[in-house]
């Protein structure tokens, strides 16, 4: 029985480490990243480069824009709740709460998101569309994420797109794939998970009984610098070659961007499990996370430069083999963002607000840094020079996420506050 016993406590401990937690968001990532590969890969072989590089422009903004209207309080509740028991606070009163204020703030966004690249009306509901139904599955997925429900809180952050990543595949499959069919698919599927998604949430029982403290509200203002200066250094670059460029050099690179996002979803897989766990953990084990990092990075970029330029031709029929050149300044950005994984982490998670301040200059700076540097490497290099412009900032980005690490040694020894054993 003691043997018995043993073994059942060595698989919990082992399924609730942090690799296999961050193994089973990844399944999640992965999931969704085939469909939307297919995706992307079902538009350039069917439609105009100018017609999907219209498309690329919705789906590049979204981040953005969501980022934005959000005002950062998905990460704010995730920061102050996973420092807390389960069912201590009323987080239903606090997704209300939320819901209220970003829902109205994301229609504003995406019409003027909108409007600055004249997209006309009805490309503009579409976009209302997406960054409103976003908007809802990051605010009521940030309580699951809290609460430490890694794996459902992904599948809802995730469900709108995989959902209509499924529908544009059926229509492919059906031959209705069309401009039209495509953006009337995206905004439809969108609205509909995003009101599901929030129904349920509304309708939730089983509260705590202390209010959320608006200061968490306040909170969120450090961290939608922090979440926008990221949402910018993941689009800018397709932003303003939009901007710059052709609609069909921007097809180009954003589907080579699309094969390229491995490195992104190990990332965000990572840091979605990391920072609110870091609540949790007595010991950050910074280095060993640092080596499994290396290990991942030096896999996926060997896999990518060996077999990337076979992968975007079979993907895409041949038509964007002229961009496989871009594969390895992408690998470059991909493996800084690995790397930056750790320290956004800790400091969004663990460390006082004096270090998100000191942070959040730094990616200021970064992004700053991104937008200059896309301007005048477009100009002389083309999406060579967008793709260069962005490895650069990535790595200051990087560069100044461990320097305020080094600054704030002394608190990663100290228990963060409210820790558990796990």
């Amino acid at each position: 029985m003691r043997g018995i016993k043993k073994l059942q406590t060595l698989l919990a401990r082992h399924a609730s480490s942090t690799p296999t937690r961050v193994g089973r968001v990844l399944a999640v990532v992965l999931l969704g990243a085939g469909l939307q590969v297919a995706t992307q890969a079902l538009l350039a072989r069917s439609l105009p480069k100018t017609q999907v590089g219209l498309i690329s422009l919705l789906l590049g903004a979204l981040p953005i824009l969501s980022t934005l209207s959000t005002a950062g309080q998905g990460a704010s509740a995730v920061r102050f709740l996973s420092r807390t028991e389960s069912g201590t606070y009323d987080t239903v009163a606090h997704v209300r709460r939320l819901l209220a204020l970003v829902l109205p703030l994301g229609v504003v966004a995406a019409l003027a998101g909108a409007g600055f690249y004249e997209l006309g009306w009805g490309l503009a509901l579409v976009l209302v569309a997406l960054v409103v139904s976003q908007n809802a599955a990051v605010v009521v997925s940030s309580i699951m994420r809290a609460e430490h429900r890694y794996e459902l809180a992904m599948t809802t952050v995730r469900f709108p797109a995989m959902a209509a990543a499924v529908v544009l595949v059926v229509l492919r499959l059906s031959e209705a794939l069309t401009y039209t069919s495509a953006l009337v698919t995206l905004g439809v599927t969108f609205a509909v998970c995003g009101l599901m998604i929030a129904v349920r949430a509304i309708r939730t029982s089983g509260t705590g009984g202390k209010p959320v403290p608006r200061s968490v509200l306040r909170e969120g203002v450090f961290l939608l610098g922090l979440n926008l200066s990221f949402a910018i250094m993941v689009s800018v670059d397709k932003l303003v070659i939009g901007k710059m460029l052709p609609y069909a050099h921007l097809a180009v690179y954003a589907s080579l961007f699309a094969v390229m996002r491995g490195f992104d979803f190990l990332f965000y897989s990572i840091t979605y499990v990391l920072m609110p766990r870091v609540n949790v953990l007595k010991k950050l084990e910074l280095r060993k996370y640092n080596l499994l990092i290396a290990a991942l990075a030096g896999v996926l970029t060997v896999g990518y430069l060996l077999l990337g330029d076979d992968v975007v031709s079979f993907l895409y029929a041949g038509r964007y083999d002229e961009g496989a050149y871009l594969i390895l300044p992408f690998a470059l950005s991909g493996i800084a963002k690995l790397f930056y994984s750790v320290p956004s982490s800790v400091i969004g998670g663990r460390l006082p607000r004096s270090a998100l301040k000191q942070f959040l200059w730094f990616n200021v700076g970064a992004v700053v840094v991104n937008i200059v540097l896309d301007i005048i490497m477009i100009k002389a290099m083309g999406l060579m020079g967008a793709a260069i412009a962005t490895a650069v900032a990535w790595g200051l980005r990087l560069a100044g996420g461990y320097v305020i690490l080094a600054r704030n040694r002394s608190l990663l020894a100290a228990p963060a506050e409210g820790t558990l054993e796990v």
